[in-house]
């Protein structure tokens, strides 16, 4: 009984011996630990922040269209005899697309300028009896309104002389023409489109929460489809009805075109500045580190120690995001690695690198 005893005790004080000797290896590692001993610096990706400005542009599309196009016809009935209509040509306004024959209204014009002459002559004769009281005033009245009657006829053929001929309204581009020459028409018979190409407008939606960043004379950049030349417009009208089924407005920007190379009814891809930001910071997505509501960077410090700072998002871009609170120009932030490592840690740094991806087409982070 007693060498059972003696045994337990004995095996009792091993095991506590062995207990407080692993205690003490684990105190000693913990510690190592925890002051960086035992970890030699690792590499890591950093990029540093410098000034710049950060403009956000709008994408949007669009349509070129005519401040005026209008489809020209003849006022009256007649067979044409006349045709001047330089198809896919600039004519200036006042220039004589066609003529409807003309040839019973000019005999029209010739009767009343007649009758003009009679009645003038008969009125001056009318008005000299009367001087010298050999006629009534009633007689005089009767002349005069002959005059008048005589002078009204003349008016009507005049008009009508001239609408025998179809003139450009305006200068603009001439479409295909839709008559010949030696066709009867009819009054509103389409004879050619006619449309004004300088200015053009260029015409697009935003969305109704843009709108307040958009302003009168506020630049549009826009390419054309089939083109890679940018081209510049400046918003001139702001619609301010509220389009309810598509929650946008419509925006008409104004562009000179004064080499003839836009066509109206031009498809066109536009640009828009909605914001511009000075001394801007901005880091690459990869650097930020997201625990919870709570976002953080790695700083590398001069010695290359590494701290974490808390920082402020103000918007997500394009593989970066605009930092409003945290950082400062001149913090180099580690944009690869910060996983491996905690603050105190001393690191390799080198140079953030980016990598193409063809199948993507897009930059992404090696």
């Amino acid at each position: 009984m007693f060498n059972l005893v003696k045994k337990s005790s004995t095996l009792l004080m091993s095991v506590s011996c062995l207990y407080f000797f692993l205690y003490g290896c684990t105190r000693i590692e913990h510690k190592a630990f925890s002051k960086g001993a035992s970890f030699a610096p690792i590499e890591v990706e950093v990029v540093k922040i410098e000034e710049s400005n950060e403009t956000k542009q709008l994408k949007v599309t669009g349509t070129l269209e005519s401040p005026q196009t209008t489809e020209l016809t003849s006022e009256i009935a007649g067979k044409i005899i006349y045709l001047n209509i330089p198809e896919g040509q600039i004519v200036n306004r006042g220039h004589v697309l066609a003529k409807v024959n003309d040839v019973t209204n000019k005999a029209e014009i010739e009767v009343a300028k007649a009758k003009l002459e009679n009645a003038q002559t008969n009125y001056d004769r009318m008005k000299s009896l009367k001087e010298r009281g050999a006629i009534s005033q009633q007689s005089l009245d009767n002349t005069f309104e002959v005059l008048r009657v005589a002078e009204g006829e003349l008016n009507r053929v005049n008009s009508i002389y001239s609408m025998t001929e179809i003139v450009a309204p305006f200068a603009g581009a001439l479409s295909i023409r839709k008559i010949s020459l030696g066709r009867y028409i009819d009054p509103g018979d389409p004879i050619v489109r006619i449309s004004q190409i300088d200015p053009l407008y260029l015409i697009f939606n935003l969305p109704e929460q843009y709108i307040s960043q958009v302003k009168i004379g506020q630049t549009v950049k826009f390419a054309v489809s089939g083109s890679q030349k940018e081209y510049i417009g400046k918003v001139t009208v702001i619609d301010p009805y509220i389009d309810p089924s598509t929650r946008s407005v419509q925006i008409k920007a104004t562009v000179q075109n004064l080499k003839k190379e836009l066509l109206p009814g031009r498809f066109a891809n536009a640009s828009l500045e909605i914001s511009n930001i000075q001394n801007a910071i901005l880091v690459p997505e990869e650097a930020l580190i997201q625990e919870g509501e709570k976002r953080q960077v790695a700083v590398v410090l001069q010695n290359n120690a590494v701290i974490f700072k808390e920082v402020t998002v103000s918007r997500w871009g394009e593989g970066s995001v605009l930092i409003s609170g945290g950082l400062m120009v001149g913090d180099v932030v580690i944009t690869s690695g910060q996983q491996k490592i905690r603050s105190g840690n001393k690191v390799i740094p080198k140079p953030f690198n980016t990598i193409h991806n063809q199948i993507l087409d897009k930059e992404i982070t090696k």
